[in-house]
């Protein structure tokens, strides 16, 4: 990843504008990464410091794009100390260096980013007794930003916020030193254009599929037939008649046919019009801002408004939310209201409700997740019992929603799935 130039860091802080007057309510470290989570009617605005040698970054999020272990530093204690709560005054840029300032005008609360190569930092500065308190995230380097060499870019192109986005979470994903087994989340805008691209060649098939069944003669062959009294059909015909069987059987089936077909028709209709609605949909996202795109990959933060239903609910994180029944009617209503992707967890000889894990199309659940998942279903299972049954195995069924189907007229709220996997719960 190329380094950034001062005129991309002077973009990015332009972007950075409607954070001021939020409130800081979340801090967030990795080895050489710190994320401040900012509180806003539509949800937590995340603020990314990437301080690798190679090509520090700072970048604005709706949403986490990756997740990384959490590790405690003393820049992380002192974040949280004196800069949660505290609502972001102003953002100013330098020559290489980024400064949000928290509080107001004579609390000296402050916290710069210097983005250099191999010299980056982060340092936070707070008002004490005894004069200003500052630490930082590594020793800090007396050399003027402007005049390093190191810190020096060819010119080139000015990236505007998406690229430097997407070049981003690819360098995280692919070639950052140290930091196998993280995985950038899809660009939304890439994702978007890919999602278009996959519903115009599936409204294409439809559209082939349509006019085959619209061209099937079964209609033409039922009324020849029943006109005729004859068997012996135009050639173009042939295939449509079954010379074995008598002239009877085969105008019923003619009919029965193209009843049938007209059927198949009526719902091949339907699946283009929503394959239009759904492109049509596409195509508004893509012409709207890129914060947009992100805020529909959010998951419904309430699974279960509008479903008339009842339900114990268990956010899991940002991305994942689980519902569980109340009631065999309730199990059903939820399940209806699951997308493919929906994971459906239900216990193994027990007769329990169900639990939908409502995720986001592209995020993975974590084994440890489907524990803590588990954990959360079984006891609430067996209720103010659970603590009788702490130490003991049970099975659940975890399958994708894609593969559950509800027995149809079945009033216990039973179901058929397939392509499942096991889990095993030992009960804490």
């Amino acid at each position: 990843m190329r380094v950034w130039s001062v005129s991309e860091l002077n973009n990015v802080t332009a972007s950075l504008q409607p954070l001021v007057g939020l409130r800081l309510q979340e801090v967030l470290s990795g080895p050489s990464d710190f994320v401040l989570g900012f509180y806003s009617n539509d949800g937590l605005l995340w603020l990314w410091f990437d301080l690798n040698a190679v090509a520090p970054a700072v970048l604005p999020w709706s949403s986490l794009p990756l997740s990384f272990k959490s590790v405690k530093s003393p820049l992380l204690l002192f974040l949280r100390a004196h800069f949660v709560g505290r609502t972001l005054r102003s953002i100013e840029a330098g020559v290489r260096t980024l400064t949000l300032n928290f509080g107001a005008s004579d609390d000296a609360l402050s916290l710069e980013a210097l983005v250099v190569p191999h010299r980056r930092n982060l340092t936070a500065q707070a008002a004490g007794k005894h004069g200003p308190k500052k630490v930082a995230w590594q020793k800090p380097s007396n050399a003027d930003p402007e005049s390093d060499e190191e810190s020096r870019v060819p010119a080139a192109a000015a990236r505007d916020l998406e690229e430097l986005r997407e070049q981003w979470t690819l360098f995280r994903g692919k070639s950052v030193p140290g930091k196998k087994g993280l995985k950038a989340a899809p660009d939304p805008r890439r994702q978007a254009r890919k999602d278009l691209d996959k519903k115009t060649a599936a409204l294409e098939k439809v559209r082939q599929e349509l006019r085959r069944k619209q061209d099937m003669p079964w209609r033409e062959v039922g009324e020849w037939l029943k006109a005729k009294q004859d068997l012996n059909v135009p050639r173009e015909w042939e295939p449509f008649v079954d010379r074995k069987r008598k002239l009877s059987w085969n105008i019923e089936n003619a009919y029965a046919k193209a009843r049938e077909g007209a059927a198949k028709i009526l719902g091949t209709e339907k699946r283009l019009g929503v394959l239009q609605k759904e492109i049509a949909e596409l195509e508004k996202r893509l012409a709207g801002p890129a914060a947009k795109l992100e805020d529909t990959k959010r998951p419904s933060e309430q699974p279960l408004k509008g479903a008339d239903a009842q339900g114990r609910t268990l956010k899991l994180n940002p991305q994942v939310t689980v519902v569980a029944g109340k009631s065999a009617a309730d199990n059903m209503k939820i399940l209806r209201r699951a997308r493919a992707w929906d994971l459906w967890m239900h216990m193994r000889d027990f007769p329990s409700s169900h639990a939908i894990l409502f995720r986001n199309k592209n995020t993975k659940v974590s084994e440890a997740e489907l524990q803590q998942v588990a954990q959360w279903f079984v006891k609430l299972h067996f209720g103010p019992k659970a603590a009788q049954h702490a130490g003991e195995k049970f099975e659940l069924i975890v399958a994708e929603c894609r593969h559950v189907q509800p027995i149809k007229g079945d009033r216990i709220g039973r179901v058929t799935y397939r392509d499942e996997r096991n889990l095993i719960c030992r009960l804490a």
